[in-house]
């Protein structure tokens, strides 16, 4: 049954936070052995880096005291080595971290459209294209902080931070306690701002999103933001959901600013104090005086590993933000899916159409858009849904096209009802040409091939013939190469509109469905792409939704609806001589036109 589909909601607590860590793991289990050379770099990356300073303050030291040549081409040995590891285990851990990231958003960008494509249509009805597409592109992409620099950047800071208590504790055990505090500040920052960088990344990602759809949408509509005279009102429209992004933005940012703040001053008065505590050492000779320059150079490295991982936890907010939005489409029951009984229809399809006191609402809270619609239509008829906009008609036809099951009634293609037809096989048994035509930026040719793959050249041409477009395809700069733009926007509304009909004559469904098919035409056009119909499908049933009288009397058989009830049925001669609905609203079509005239 129809359930509102959810805005996208990033609200959560730490439970929430806990399920977005596991899942961001377990998106990474197919990619374990990257995973783990990724942390192998990035833990000896770390080791040879402190190793290094290390050595550099002992070689120090020892020349101070006058000893550092014997020892001078030992350690020059180990310095080296040390800066070679370094240098490999950065791009080491780069390589590794960064291929396991950009697999996982891979996977997570083809997982995202497949689901949006299963809850279509009912999913975009609510959706901007824009915060769609902020989901689809931008929220995947911020997982990669997480996944790239978060996650074994975590696991091998806390490992390196064990590594040099123990280090630190074979030093001086004070040196060891007075590390582990403060490692245990630094890392209880973003902690004590979790809740503020939570909200803070929800409200950033959601005013992303409407920029996007305010941006996208006056992109499209641009054309009549200029005839409007609407467009310096657009551009401040725009303007203001800018402002409101960089908003939130800037809120964010002084967050991490105070952030970093006091992570930094937990570090300097750290090497402040371990500087002063270590002298005091050397003074009462409980430590070396070559182990100092060590301790203090040491001081300054050893929370590199934790600010690191710290630094990519101030943006957890923005990340786990993306990552409620992403699991809300996940999570989200298609409004339509095959059911358990569903099977493929065995031998061939004859067409047949039956509504059975079908009712619908599109939401719960809303008024019904059907009421006990019940109408057959025979196999190979024509049969068209008349009625004034808002009847019900276009509600009908993406009922049958099952991108909704109704609320009561069934609806049946060849005695089976629709859910119980897988929907692959209901989408090879269909084909729709909706007034609202879309065609890909790809050539004509293979627009129009997209109603079968498999078919050649010669059949192409074929069904663009029929479909009285084959003259302008040929009048077009590279003729059936010709790419047809964004939405088709190189062609006019006539000729996207044949191409769109040149696409259902060459899939040759069973049963085919025209929703204002005709209605960007002109009547010359019109009257042709008729008796190419007629020609071409003359066995399949043909459902169409037209106001047109000329279309309208084309039809085999009338529907007539009004206020989502079937007010009559019969052939449009019988109706228009029949005192009823139909021949008030043929009427009114003569007085409005006389009126115009």
């Amino acid at each position: 049954m129809h359930k509102k589909q959810s805005s996208i909601n990033t609200t959560g607590g730490e439970g929430q936070r806990l399920k977005n860590v596991a899942r961001l793991a377990a998106s990474m289990k197919p990619y374990f052995p990257e995973m783990i050379g990724a942390m192998v770099s990035a833990f000896l990356k770390h080791l040879a880096n402190i190793a290094s300073a290390g050595l550099v303050a002992y070689m120090a030291a020892l020349a101070m005291e006058g000893r550092l040549g014997e020892r001078f081409g030992l350690l020059f040995i180990w310095l080296c080595a040390c800066l070679v590891t370094k240098a490999l285990m950065c791009y080491g851990e780069m390589w590794f971290g960064h291929d396991v990231a950009y697999r996982v958003l891979k996977d997570f960008r083809i997982k995202l459209y497949d689901k949006v494509e299963a809850l279509s249509p009912a999913f975009l009805l609510e959706k901007h294209s824009g915060q769609i597409g902020a989901t689809l592109m931008g929220d995947v992409e911020i997982l990669e902080w997480f996944l790239a620099h978060t996650f074994g950047s975590a696991l091998v800071a806390g490992l390196i931070t064990l590594l040099l208590l123990a280090a630190l504790a074979w030093i001086h055990g004070a040196l060891s306690i007075l590390m582990l505090v403060f490692a245990v500040l630094v890392s209880a920052t973003p902690f004590i701002f979790q809740k503020r960088a939570d909200t803070q990344g929800r409200e950033v990602r959601e005013k992303l999103a409407v920029a996007n759809a305010v941006t996208i949408e006056g992109i499209h509509g641009l054309r009549d933001l200029l005839t409007l005279n609407y467009l310096e009102r657009y551009k401040a429209k725009n303007r203001e959901a800018m402002q409101d992004l960089y908003r939130a933005q800037i809120k964010y940012s002084r967050r991490q600013g105070v952030e970093t703040m006091l992570m930094q001053f937990c570090v300097g008065s750290f090497t402040v104090i371990v500087m002063g505590l270590a002298a005091v050492f050397v003074s009462q000779g409980l430590i070396p005086f070559s182990v100092y320059p060590v301790v203090v150079m040491l001081s300054a490295l050893l929370f590199s590993p934790l600010i690191e991982v710290c630094g990519a936890a101030r943006n957890l907010g923005l990340v786990f933000a993306a990552a409620n939005r992403l699991q809300v489409v996940f999570d989200t029951r298609p409004v339509v899916q095959d059911e358990e009984q569903a099977a493929d229809t065995e031998g061939p399809l004859e067409g047949s159409i039956s509504f059975d006191q079908v009712s619908f609402s599109y939401r719960p809270e809303l008024a019904p858009v059907l009421h006990d619609v019940g109408f057959d239509v025979k196999p190979g008829e024509t049969v068209a849904l008349v009625g004034p906009s808002g009847a019900g008609k276009s509600t009908c036809v993406n009922l049958l096209l099952r991108y909704w099951d109704p609320q009561s009634g069934s609806i049946r293609l060849d005695n089976r009802d629709l859910r119980r037809i897988p929907l692959n096989s209901l989408h090879d048994m269909t084909c729709a040409v909706l007034q609202d035509v879309y065609l890909f930026n790809i050539s004509v040719r293979e627009n129009i091939r997209l109603g079968n793959v498999d078919a050649d050249d010669e059949a192409v041409i074929a069904a663009a013939k029929a479909a009285y477009a084959h003259d302008f395809i040929l009048s077009l700069p590279r003729a059936y190469d010709t790419l047809t733009g964004e939405r088709g926007i190189r062609l006019s509304g006539g000729q996207r509109q044949r191409v769109a009909i040149a696409r259902a004559i060459l899939k040759n469904a069973p049963v085919l469905i025209l929703d204002e098919a005709v209605a960007n035409l002109d009547a010359e056009s019109e009257r042709h792409i008729r008796l190419a119909l007629k020609e071409q499908l003359a066995h399949r049933t043909i459902l169409m939704v037209a106001h047109r009288l000329s279309t309208i009397m084309s039809a085999d058989k009338l529907i007539v609806l009004n206020e989502g009830r079937v007010v009559q049925i019969g052939s449009p001669g019988a109706l228009i001589n029949q005192d009823g609905f139909y021949k008030g609203l043929v009427s009114d079509q003569f007085d409005t036109a006389g009126a115009l005239l």
